[in-house]
Formats: C-alpha cells, sequence, structure tokens
C-alpha cells in the first residue's frame, strides 16, 4: 500500500511539473497577448509606426471610395504614391498616435468591446486640408518622371480651360501656377475622405471571436489543474511540516527551472510556434491589412511573454530550492540529536 502511494504520488509530481511549466505559458500569453499596449512598446522597438504608412495606403487604396471624385492631380494613385504622400503628409508624433489608434480599436475589437476595428482618419483630414498637404502633393510631384513637352503643353492648357492636369513631374516655374489648384483640390479631398475608415467588422452569426473568448478562459483557469494536483500530492505524502517542505519544494523546484530555462532560452522556439499558429488563425480574428505583420506580433508575443516566464520560473526555483535546504536542515539537525 505504501510503495503504491508513493508511485501515485510521484505520478501527481510529473503531472503537476508539466501542468505547472503549461499554466504559466497559458496564464502569461492571456494577460500580456491580447492588451494594446503590449504591442505599442514593442512596435515602438521593431519600428512599426514606420510601416503604418504603407498600411494607411493599402487600406485608402482597397476601400470603396468612389475614386473619381478625387482631385484631379491625386486620381489613379496607387498605393506608392499614397505611402509616400502619406509619409510627407503626417509627421511622426502623428503616426504613432494614429497606430495606437488602431491597436486599441483592434483589442478592443478582439475583446468584443466593440464590433468594428476602426482607425481615425481626422489628423490626416487636417494637414491635407492645411499647407502640409500642398506641400504633400508638391513633394510628390517631384518625385515622379519629368514632364514631356506634350504633357507640358496639355497641362497648360487644362490650367486655363479647367480640364485635368498631367501627373507627372512638371518644370519648377510652373509649380507657382499649379500651387493654387492643388491647394483647392486638396482641400476637397478632405472633404470627400472619411473621418474612419473601419478595418474589420464582426459577422453577425458565427463571430470566431466567441471561440477566442472561450480558449482565454481556459487559458485563465489553466493554473487550477496544477493546484489540483498539488493538493493530491500533499493528501498522498504530507503527514508533518517536514513531508511538506520535501513533497513541494521538489516539484516547485523542477517547475519553476523549466520555466526559468524557456524564458532565457525558448523564444526562437516560441516564436517559430507562435508565427505558426498565428498565420493559420490570426484571419479569423485580426483585420486583414495587419496580416503581412505576423512576424511582428510573434515576436511582440514572444517578448511579453518569456519574460514574466523567466521571472515567475525564478521565482518557484528559490522558493522550491528553499524548501528543500529547509527540509535537509531540519533533518540534519534531527539526526545530530540523535
Amino acid at each position: 500500500m505504501d510503495t503504491l502511494r508513493k508511485i501515485t504520488a510521484v505520478f501527481f509530481s510529473i503531472l503537476f511539473v508539466i501542468t505547472a511549466v503549461t499554466a504559466i505559458l497559458l496564464f502569461n500569453f492571456d494577460r500580456h497577448a491580447f492588451t494594446a499596449e503590449t504591442y505599442q512598446r514593442a512596435f515602438a522597438r521593431e519600428d512599426f509606426y514606420n510601416k503604418l504608412p504603407s498600411l494607411m495606403a493599402q487600406a485608402i487604396v482597397s476601400s470603396d471610395a468612389d475614386t473619381s471624385q478625387l482631385p484631379l492631380v491625386m486620381q489613379g494613385m496607387g498605393v506608392e504614391a499614397w505611402e509616400a504622400f502619406i509619409r510627407a503628409l503626417l509627421p511622426t508624433e502623428v503616426l504613432k498616435s494614429l497606430g495606437d489608434d488602431v491597436l486599441n480599436s483592434t483589442f478592443a475589437y478582439l475583446s468584443m468591446q466593440t464590433d468594428t476595428v476602426q482607425v481615425s482618419l481626422t489628423p490626416v483630414k487636417t494637414n491635407m486640408a492645411g499647407d502640409t498637404g500642398t506641400q504633400a502633393v508638391v513633394s510628390l510631384l517631384t518625385t515622379l518622371p519629368a514632364c514631356t513637352f506634350d504633357q507640358v503643353a496639355k497641362t497648360t492648357f487644362n490650367l486655363l480651360s479647367g480640364g485635368q492636369i498631367e501627373f507627372c513631374n512638371p518644370p519648377a516655374d510652373m509649380l507657382p501656377l499649379l500651387t493654387p489648384v492643388i491647394q483647392g483640390q486638396m482641400q476637397l479631398t478632405a472633404s470627400i475622405i472619411p473621418d474612419q475608415l473601419t478595418l474589420a467588422t464582426a459577422p453577425p452569426q458565427n463571430d470566431p471571436r466567441e471561440r477566442l473568448q472561450t480558449i482565454r478562459l481556459f487559458m485563465r483557469l489553466s493554473p487550477i489543474l496544477p493546484l489540483v494536483f498539488l493538493l493530491g500530492l500533499t493528501l498522498l505524502l504530507v503527514r508533518s511540516p517536514k513531508d511538506w517542505l520535501n513533497s513541494w519544494g521538489i516539484p516547485l523546484a523542477v517547475t519553476g527551472f523549466i520555466a526559468f530555462v524557456m524564458g532565457i532560452l525558448g523564444a526562437p522556439v516560441v516564436g517559430a510556434l507562435l508565427e505558426r499558429i498565428l498565420a493559420s488563425r490570426l484571419s479569423n480574428y485580426l483585420p486583414a491589412f495587419l496580416l503581412d505583420f505576423t512576424g511582428d506580433f510573434a515576436a511582440a508575443m514572444v517578448r511579453a511573454l518569456l519574460s514574466p516566464v523567466m521571472w515567475q520560473g525564478l521565482a518557484l526555483t528559490v522558493i522550491g530550492l528553499g524548501m528543500i535546504a529547509i527540509y535537509f536542515f531540519i533533518r540534519w539537525n534531527k539526526s545530530r540529536r540523535y
């Protein structure tokens, strides 16, 4: 009977270590992977906000806006042209504000606080209607191939007749004539562009976010299972404070050491695993424009996940080793008295 009890206790100890390490990972993943602050800090380090003009350009070009209503000088602009324009139009602090807005809206959406992911275009419209917008277009024109003689002639004629202006790099002496036209058209553009872009909308039925909430609930409850095994271990082995120190100290130290090692050395493995999971599952939850940044999300998650795992593992290792040391000290002290 005593042998069976010890075998069962060893089995419970192994199960505790496995489930406890898993629970540490899952619990920290739930705490850090679903908050905008995690990615705001990580993306600031990874220069994500510098990539935001590309995201905005893709969103604008792929939106359902009627491009025929855009100013003549901006009709037919592709993603690259819009990206160059946005970079000239928006300073870094405005881009960061827009990026934070996107992340906050995305994670509010994932948490089912809202049913849409939206980004405010008010800063874009404000700068577009002012001198900054005019200068951004002028800078954009200077990056294009130089206008041919025929294009210059047609542009001159269209300036007088109100026709369409050729989208090319005009001669320097023509820019003062184009500037008032560009300014008026930019103000028209600002009035056409919506105040907000909707990047994702929850489906009326079979919302994948509901499954995500179920998964997150499991993550939050994951520490319960190792506690059950620890309780079983206690009932099987603990008959005195000395037994408690030994039966808890060893599994806690082993659990902590594994978690600590994973926190230090697990970045490549965890990062690759997360990137694979995100690549296959991210499209169910996040707006399409973020799918190109799966690697950035995985890297941010790894940093947010492994740092607390490392410190928590170190704490458990110290506690476990401390309990083992006290156990052997009591045992040694007792043996000396006899």
